[in-house]
C-alpha cells in the first residue's frame, strides 16, 4: 500500500471508532498520559531529595519531596488502572461492534458480491485476523497507544532535561568536555538510529504482512480440517468409506505447516524485538557516557546525573516506542484494509426509486429480451441473446442438462444479478428502474440449495418473529408437513437442528425440503420459482406435491426447474434450455411429438426407465 493508502485505513478506522463511541479518545489520551508521565515522578523527585542530601540537609523538605512523591505515584498510579480498565471495556465492546459492522455489510452487499473472488478474499483475511488479533481496532489501539506514549514520553523526558541541555550551551567552551559537541554528537547520532529503528521496523512490516497473508491461507485450511469430523453430516462418509485416518492425516498436516509458519513469524518477530533492543541499549550507553562525561567535567552535580540518567532510560523507551510507527502504518493498516474493502466496495446494482404497483390480481408481465449474461470476472456466456416471456398465472417448467443456463436464469429474473447485455422489463418497464425490496418482493423462492436456519420452526417458515399461525399451519398442510410438525414436543416452536439447543429436532432432507417450500408458500409472493423442489423427497410425497401444486399455487405465475421431466407435465408450458438458450417450447404432448427437438432426447433418456 502507499502513504496516502495507508492514511486512509487509519482514518476509515478511527471514523468508524467516532461512530463507535467518542469518549474513548479523553480514556485513551489520559491513559497514555499517565504511561508517560509516571516513570518519570520518582527520576524527578529522587533528583531533587538527592540534591538536598548532598546540600542543606533540611529534613522538612526531604518530607515534603518524599510525600509529593507517594501521593503523585498513587495518584498516577490509580488513574492508569482506571483508565486501563476503561480501554478494555471499550474495546471489548468495540470488538463486538466491529464484528457488528462487518456482519451488517455482508448482509446488505450485492448477492454477486457474495461469488465474487476478491471480496471473498477479503473476507475471509479478515475473518482470521479478527478472530486471532482480538479484531482490527484493539490491535490499531494497542499499536497506536504505544506511539502516542512514546512520543509524549520522549517530549516529557526532554522536557525534564532541559534545563540541563541549556546549561551545556551555556557553560565555557574551551574543552570538549564543557563544550556543546558532546550534546551534538548525541543529538545527531539519537536522530540517526531512531530514524535507522523506523526504516527496521518498515521492513519488518513488510515481511510479516506476507506470512500474515500465507497464515491465513494455512488457518483457513486448518480450521476446515479440524471442523470437517466435528459437523455430524460429515460423520456417515468418514466411517462408511473409512476415511478417520485420512481426515487426521489431513488435520495433523495442516496444524503442523499452521505450527511451522507461525514459529517463522515468531522467529521474525523475536530477531525484529532483539534489533530493537540493542539499539535502544545502544542509546542508552551513549546517554550514560554523556552524563559521565558532564559530570567528570563538574557540570552536572549528583541530583542532575541521576536525573539525566532516569530521563534517559525514558528517552531511548520512547525512540523505541515511536519506532513502531512502521508497524502500524504496515500490519495494522493491512489488516483494517481488509474490512476497509468490505465495507466499502461499492454495490454494483443501480437501485432503482420506482415503487412496483399492489395488484390484487397479480397481473406482473415480465420479459426477458435479447439478454445475455456472463459472471463477473469471466469469459464465457451463460445466457445468449435469451428471449422469454412469462405470461400472468401461466405454470411454466423449465428444463434441460446441467450448465444450460436454467439457475442463472432465475438469479436474473429475481434480480440477484444484474443483465450484461439486454434488459428485463415489468409491465414494460426496465427492472433496474424499481426499487430493489419492492421488486424482491414479487418472488417466492425454494432454491435447489435453499437453507434453514437454527432458529424455531416458525421463524424458518415465516422469517419473522410475528406471525399468522393459522397461515402458518396452512402452508405446512400445503406443503405436506403439517403432521411431522404437530408432532413435534414444541410443535411450531420447535428449534430445528442442534447447532444451538441440544433439544433441536434433526429432520430429513425430504423434511427440511417441505419447509422450504413452506417457506415460499407462506410468503404469497405473485411469482412461485421451484427449482428442483422435490429432490429430497419419496415417490409419494412428491407425487402429493404435484397433485397439489395448482391448487396452492393458485393463480400466481410459477417457475418450475427438475431434471425429472415426468413432473413437468402439470404445467401447461415447458421451456426447453440448452447452451444458454431457449431451443423449444410447448406443452408436454406438443415437445415429445418433435422426435428430433431436445425435449424428446431428454425425455427419452428418462422415460425407457419407466417402462
Amino acid at each position: 500500500m502507499t502513504f496516502k493508502e495507508k492514511i486512509d485505513c487509519l482514518r476509515f478506522a478511527f471514523a468508524l471508532c467516532n461512530k463507535f463511541d467518542k469518549s474513548i479518545y479523553p480514556i485513551a489520551v489520559l491513559k497514555w498520559l499517565c504511561n508517560a508521565i509516571l516513570p518519570l515522578i520518582p527520576t524527578f523527585f529522587s533528583a531533587k531529595i538527592v540534591d538536598e542530601l548532598t546540600g542543606s540537609k533540611d529534613i522538612k523538605t526531604l518530607i515534603l519531596y518524599g510525600i509529593t512523591m507517594a501521593v503523585l505515584i498513587a495518584v498516577f498510579e490509580f488513574a492508569r488502572h482506571l483508565t486501563d480498565r476503561a480501554m478494555d471495556d471499550k474495546t471489548e465492546l468495540l470488538h463486538i461492534y466491529e464484528g457488528k459492522v462487518f456482519e451488517e455489510s455482508i448482509v446488505n452487499k450485492d448477492y454477486e458480491l457474495l461469488e465474487d473472488v476478491d471480496f471473498q478474499t477479503a473476507v475471509k483475511a479478515y475473518k482470521v485476523v479478527y478472530q486471532n488479533n482480538y479484531g482490527i481496532f484493539a490491535n490499531m489501539w494497542f499499536l497506536f497507544g504505544n506511539f502516542i506514549t512514546g512520543i509524549l514520553s520522549l517530549m516529557f523526558s526532554l522536557i525534564l532535561v532541559g534545563p540541563l541541555i541549556i546549561k551545556c550551551f551555556e557553560i565555557d567552551n574551551s574543552s570538549f568536555l564543557t563544550s556543546y559537541k558532546p550534546l551534538v554528537i548525541l543529538a545527531v547520532s539519537v536522530v540517526f538510529i531512531g530514524f535507522f529503528m523506523i526504516l527496521i521496523g518498515n521492513k519488518y512490516s513488510k515481511i510479516m504482512n506476507g506470512l500474515t497473508l500465507k497464515f491465513n491461507t494455512l488457518f483457513g485450511i486448518f480450521s476446515y480440517w479440524y471442523n470437517f469430523p466435528l459437523k455430524y453430516q460429515n460423520g456417515k462418509e468418514i466411517r462408511i468409506y473409512n476415511a478417520q485416518e485420512t481426515v487426521l492425516k489431513k488435520r495433523n498436516e495442516s496444524l503442523n505447516d499452521l505450527y511451522m509458519w507461525d514459529k517463522k513469524s515468531f522467529d521474525s518477530q523475536a530477531k525484529f524485538t532483539s534489533i530493537l533492543m540493542v539499539f535502544q541499549m545502544i542509546i542508552m550507553g551513549m546517554f550514560y557516557l554523556f552524563v559521565a562525561i558532564k559530570a567528570y567535567a563538574g557540570m552536572f552535580g549528583i541530583g542532575s546525573f541521576v536525573l539525566f540518567l532516569g530521563a534517559s532510560l525514558q528517552i531511548a523507551e520512547g525512540i523505541n516506542l515511536i519506532g513502531q510507527i512502521s508497524s502500524i502504518l504496515g500490519m495494522s493498516t493491512e489488516h483494517i484494509s481488509y474490512l476497509k474493502r468490505i465495507v466499502e466496495t461499492p454495490q454494483r446494482k443501480h437501485i432503482g426509486t420506482l415503487p412496483v404497483e399492489k395488484r390484487n390480481d397479480n397481473r406482473y408481465d415480465i420479459e426477458f429480451k435479447n439478454v445475455s449474461f456472463k459472471y463477473p470476472g469471466t469469459d464465457e456466456y451463460i445466457l445468449k441473446n435469451f428471449n422469454a416471456k412469462l405470461e400472468i398465472g401461466q405454470h411454466m417448467a423449465v428444463v434441460g442438462k446441467n450448465g444450460s443456463g436454467k439457475t442463472t436464469f432465475i438469479k436474473l429474473l429475481c434480480r440477484l444479478y444484474d443483465v450484461t447485455d439486454g434488459e428485463i422489463t415489468l409491465n414494460g418497464i426496465n427492472i433496474k428502474k424499481y426499487d430493489l425490496n419492492e421488486y424482491m418482493s414479487l418472488f417466492s423462492v425454494v432454491f435447489q440449495d435453499f437453507q434453514l436456519f437454527s432458529v424455531p420452526l416458525s421463524q424458518n417458515v415465516t422469517t419473522s418473529l410475528e406471525y399468522d399461525k393459522e397461515k402458518l399451519y396452512d402452508c405446512l398442510d400445503k406443503a405436506g408437513v403439517k403432521e411431522r410438525v404437530e408432532q413435534m414436543t414444541d410443535k411450531e416452536n420447535s428449534i430445528i437442528y442442534k447447532d444451538f439447543d441440544d433439544n433441536g429436532i434433526e429432520i430429513s432432507g425430504g423434511e427440511a425440503q417441505k419447509l422450504a417450500l413452506a417457506r415460499a408458500l407462506y410468503k404469497d409472493a405473485p411469482f412461485v420459482i421451484l427449482d428442483e423442489p422435490t429432490s429430497a423427497l419419496d415417490p409419494i410425497s412428491e407425487f402429493e406435491i404435484y397433485q397439489r401444486f395448482n391448487s396452492f399455487v393458485g393463480d400466481k405465475t410459477a417457475i418450475y426447474i427438475s431434471h425429472r421431466l415426468s413432473s413437468c407435465r402439470f404445467c401447461n408450458h415447458i421451456l426447453v434450455f440448452d447452451d444458454g438458450r431457449i431451443v423449444q417450447q410447448g406443452s408436454h404432448d406438443e415437445l415429445v411429438q418433435n422426435t428430433e427437438g431436445k425435449y424428446y432426447q431428454l425425455w427419452s433418456a428418462q422415460s425407457q426407465y419407466y417402462v
